[in-house]
């Protein structure tokens, strides 16, 4: 049986989803929601990572192409909320 190694992808994406369940966390107990599209960008560059990662694992581009285009999608999104900052 294989064994598992950890590799710095797996490390940055361990990271970015505990900063998103942070700040996740902080904006439902304050009731601040300023933090969203931040929030929104660090999920995106995190299914970045996963689409990197799912590529790099098959070698086809049929679930890391979900993920690399659904990352740019969250990132057009927070990118969008960034700039417009009405909230």
């Amino acid at each position: 049986m294989k064994e598992k190694k950890f590799d710095i992808l797996m490390l940055m994406q361990l990271f970015f989803a505990i900063l998103v369940m942070v700040i996740s966390i902080y904006v439902k107990v304050t009731e601040n929601y300023h933090l969203f599209p931040l929030m929104f960008a660090l999920m995106g560059v995190m299914f970045l990572i996963i689409g990197l990662r799912e590529y790099k694992r098959t070698k086809n581009l049929l679930w890391g192409g979900f993920f690399l285009c659904t990352a740019l999608f969250i990132l057009f999104a927070a990118i969008q909320g960034i700039l417009n900052n009405n909230v």
